[in-house]
C-alpha cells in the first residue's frame, strides 16, 4: 500500500509527551494541532521542513542502512523538546522500523533499557512496530557504544565492519524460505540460531505459526511472538518422525484454517519435506508421489530418497494415523523388508487396550488399510483426526494388549 493511501496512525508511548507515528500523521495539521505536538522528527528522506522544531533524518528503511550513527542526535532533540515543555511526534512512512528505532534508542539512553527490553516497551504501545534486523542490530551496538557512536567510538568501528557481512547473511535466509503454498504454507532448512535474526525473519515473512523439527541436540527456539510447536525426533528411533505426523499436519491444518502462514523448519531437509507431503497428502487427497510433484516446483534440486517414500507409504497405510501398536509400523521397526510398500487394499482392525491412571481400562479400535496407491487413499477430515488423538493421549502410555492382525 502506497504511503498516500494509509490512514493516519499514531501512539503515544510517554503519555502527553512522545508519540510514534507515520507520514500521513505527520502531514495532518488537524492531528498534530488536537495532540498539541510542537516538535517533529522525521526519519525518512518524504518530509522535510526549515522549521527549526522539525528534524530531519533522511535515512531508507534498508538493513543496511546507517542509522546508529545519527541515533545521538535524534535522542538530544527529543530531550530538548520535552524540557522545554513541548510534544514530540517522531515518525517514518508507517510508523514500524525508522521511527520505532529512533524512538527505542531514547528510551534506551535516557531510561538505560536494553534495546530488547525498549522494543517491547514501545510494542505494548503500538503492537506493529518491527524495526528491520539492521536496525535491532543498531539498537543492540547503541548500547554497547554506551549511547554515543561516532566514527571514532571502537564499537561502532566494530559493528561498522560486520555490519554489511552479517546482514548479507540474514538477508539469503529471506531468498532461501521456500513458498509451497503461497501465503499459507513455507520451507526451510537453515533457521537462525540467533534469536534476533529468527524474530526479525518470522516477522519479515509475515509468519503467525513455526513449526520446529529438531533432533535432541538442538535447543527449543524462543519464539514468544508466535504460536509454536517443537517436535524433538530423537536420531537413534527410526519411526520417530513417523509417529510425529499426525500431531504435524493438524498443527499445519489448524494454523491455515484460522487465517495463519505456516513455517516448517528442520535443518534436515528430508525431515521438513516429509512433513510438507504428509500434509499435501492429507488435505489434497494425493499419493506420496502426487505430492511430491507439488512440492517439486518450490524445491527442483531435492532427491527423494527409499527413506522418504517408506515414511509417506506407511502414513497412508495406517490411514494417517501411525501407531507404535499398528503392524506396519512394527514391522518396519523390526526392519521387514516389505513394510510400508503394500500390495493390495484390505482394511482389517486393531484392537488397543490400556490401563489409565485410575485402574480403569480403555479400549480404542483403530482400522488399519493397506492398500496399493493407484487407488485412491482413505482420508479423514482434521476433527477425525483431532478426536482420535484426543483419545490416544486420554490413555495411560502403558498399553496392555494389542490384537494382532494377520496382514
Amino acid at each position: 500500500m502506497p504511503w498516500s493511501d494509509a490512514p493516519i496512525s499514531i501512539d503515544p508511548v510517554l503519555t502527553d509527551k512522545l508519540f510514534i507515528g507515520n507520514l500521513p500523521a505527520a502531514l495532518s495539521t488537524d492531528v498534530r494541532k488536537k495532540l498539541g505536538i510542537t516538535h517533529v522528527l522525521t526519519v525518512c528522506p518524504d518530509h522535510s521542513s526549515a522549521h527549526p522544531n522539525h528534524l530531519t533524518i533522511p535515512v531508507q528503511d534498508s538493513e543496511y542502512e546507517d542509522l546508529l550513527i545519527h541515533l545521538p542526535e535524534a535522542c538530544h532533540f527529543i530531550q530538548s523538546a520535552l524540557d522545554q515543555g513541548g510534544k514530540v511526534l517522531v515518525h517514518c512512512v508507517m510508523g514500524v522500523s525508522r521511527s520505532a528505532t529512533v524512538v527505542c534508542a531514547y528510551l534506551m539512553s535516557t531510561q538505560r533499557l536494553s534495546a530488547h527490553a525498549a522494543i517491547q516497551y514501545v510494542r505494548k504501545r503500538r503492537p506493529k512496530i518491527h524495526p528491520n534486523y539492521g536496525f535491532m542490530k543498531q539498537l543492540i551496538a547503541f548500547g554497547e557504544c554506551r549511547y554515543k557512536p561516532s566514527s571514532t567510538n571502537s564499537e561502532y568501528i566494530t559493528w561498522k565492519r560486520r555490519q554489511k557481512r552479517e546482514v548479507t547473511k540474514y538477508l539469503n535466509l529471506i531468498a532461501d524460505t521456500v513458498p509451497i503454498i503461497h501465503d499459507q504454507l513455507y520451507l526451510t532448512s537453515d533457521f537462525p540460531r540467533d534469536p534476533d535474526a529468527a524474530e526479525s525473519l518470522l516477522l519479515d515473512l509475515g509468519m503467525t505459526h513455526v513449526l520446529s523439527i529438531s533432533s535432541a541436540q538442538l535447543p527449543k527456539p524462543n519464539l514468544p511472538l508466535f504460536n509454536h510447536c517443537f517436535i524433538d525426533i530423537p536420531n537413534n528411533a527410526r519411526e520417530a518422525l513417523l509417529l510425529e505426523l499426525p500431531t504435524a499436519c493438524k498443527f499445519i491444518g489448524d494454523a491455515i484454517a484460522s487465517g495463519g502462514q505456516v513455517l516448517v523448519q528442520c535443518r534436515v531437509e528430508l525431515r521438513a519435506c516429509i512433513i510438507v507431503c504428509a500434509y499435501l497428502m492429507f488435505t489434497r487427497h494425493v499419493s506420496p508421489r502426487q505430492a511430491l510433484g507439488l512440492v517439486e516446483p518450490a524445491l527442483p534440486l531435492y532427491n527423494p530418497t527409499e527413506n522418504f517414500f517408506r515414511h509417506l507409504e506407511l502414513f497412508a497405510a495406517c490411514n494417517y494415523v501411525p501407531t507404535p501398536t499398528n503392524p506396519l509400523v512394527q514391522a518396519w521397526i523390526s526392519g521387514g523388508t516389505q513394510a510400508g510398500k503394500p500390495s493390495s487394499l484390505k482394511t482389517q482392525s486393531a484392537t488397543c487396550t490400556a490401563h489409565t491412571s485410575g485402574g480403569a481400562t480403555a479400549t480404542l479400535t483403530l482400522a488399519t488399510t493397506t492398500m496399493t496407491f493407484a487407488t485412491e487413499p482413505k482420508v479423514f477430515d482434521f476433527a477425525a483426526l483431532s478426536e482420535v488423538l484426543a483419545r490416544l493421549q486420554s490413555t495411560s502410555t502403558t498399553v496392555g494388549a494389542a490384537a494382532r492382525a494377520d496382514y
